[in-house]
């Protein structure tokens, strides 16, 4: 009797040990579909919104530039890119600065519509440069982009070209043509968010296409296995030196100005990540009105650090400061107000652009354009414009 007791007790503790650890298994299997489940929704690309949020000029200052002042700025920076062989660079640069609205009487001029194709139709593109050049948008193993940084038939900077055609108000569903057949310009939004890593080298412009064309903004894992949200893109731009990246640093301020007017629409950054991007242009701007020149423009060492120019081979002294000074007061033109430095320290440096723009030689406006091109843009939206709103013809003359 005590013997079968003893063994039922035994079969019992087996029982139960089995149980748990069959239980124990369902819950780490159970936990382990849910981490998958998890996993894939993190892998899935966010949705796109059909057309890209839309950032518009919040100032009007005539006291910064004046509406005949704007008027014959603007009539030096005209694209006049008709012809062979027009540098890609120079026009996803006239683009972003005239807007695919902008219409020219100067036969020598590129409309917007005009630019946009260039960069979007391989048909056009081997019009302009011919049969003997490689193709400006190529697949890669994520989907279709442009070669970047591969001569002047390419595109300067990585995700440029995309901001840009962001920032014009390029809907997803607008057809692109490639050399292999066509597509849409979704396959190429989605080509930089699946190969976007925060170890790039340049991710100021795809920071720009993320927050213009997602919708419902959610955390999502790079190929690298990255969790990348807009918090974390604007704090890896803020981890770099001021004057470190493209354009002196001011790109990444651009970026970070238009996460803050996105965010003004539909929120993409939590209430902490707003005040850390605030705080970071409140001290940036410290920076640029400690050390602005007394004639009012910036140089390459805009943060106050020594200017070292031995190497420097790639810019006159007026280009740099033109390319320090446009830039800055671009990417102020837009941002919130606490933010802004004094009403002197931007009159001062638009007096500067408009009076070195309207002394510029035309060579050196033709060598220059890109960076002339946020100088212009930066003077319209002073004025509560975008360039191709301000009438030109007055000028024609």
């Amino acid at each position: 009797m005590t013997q079968a007791k003893t063994s039922l007790r035994q079969k019992l503790r087996v029982a139960g040990f089995l149980s748990l650890h069959i239980l124990l298994v369902g819950v780490v299997v159970g936990w382990g579909a849910v981490r998958f489940q998890e996993w894939e929704a993190q892998k899935k690309l966010p949705q796109l919104r059909l057309n890209p949020l839309k950032v518009v000029p919040r100032y009007d200052q005539p006291d910064i530039v004046s509406e005949q002042d704007l008027a014959q700025v603007l009539y030096r920076l005209r694209p006049q890119f008709r012809g062979k062989e027009p540098r890609i660079n120079h026009v996803d640069h006239a683009l972003r600065f005239w807007g695919i609205e902008a219409t020219f009487d100067d036969p020598k001029c590129t409309s917007g519509m005009e630019m946009r194709d260039i960069l979007l139709d391989h048909r056009r593109f081997h019009q302009v440069w011919g049969s003997e050049t490689k193709p400006l948008l190529v697949q890669n193993q994520f989907g279709i982009r442009p070669r970047v940084q591969q001569g002047e038939a390419t595109s300067s900077h990585e995700d440029h070209t995309l901001a840009t055609l962001a920032e014009v108000g390029t809907p997803v569903d607008y057809p692109v043509v490639t050399s292999k057949g066509e597509t849409t310009l979704a396959a190429m939004i989605q080509e930089t968010l699946s190969s976007f890593s925060l170890n790039q080298v340049e991710y100021e412009w795809s920071a720009l296409v993320f927050a213009l064309y997602i919708d419902q903004p959610q955390d999502w894992l790079t190929t690298e296995g990255q969790r990348v949200n807009f918090d974390t893109i604007a704090d890896r731009i803020m981890r770099q030196k001021p004057t470190k990246g493209v354009c002196f640093g001011n790109h990444r301020l651009h970026a970070l100005v238009m996460l803050l007017r996105v965010d003004e629409q539909t929120p993409i950054l939590t209430k902490a990540g707003r005040e850390n991007v605030i705080g970071y242009l409140k001290n940036i701007t410290q920076l640029l009105v400690k050390n602005q020149s007394e004639e009012g423009y910036w140089d390459k060492n805009w943060d106050g650090t020594k200017l070292e120019t031995s190497f420097e081979k790639k810019f006159t002294p007026r280009a740099r400061r033109v390319l320090a000074t446009g830039h800055a007061m671009e990417w102020w033109s837009l941002a919130p107000p606490e933010v802004l430095p004094p009403e002197e320290t931007l009159q001062k440096a638009g007096h500067w652009l408009v009076n070195t723009i309207k002394e510029m030689p035309d060579s050196e406006i033709k060598s220059s354009y890109t960076f002339l091109s946020h100088a212009g843009r930066a003077l319209a939206l002073w004025r509560g414009k975008f360039p191709y709103q301000v009438d030109l013809s007055s000028q024609a003359d």
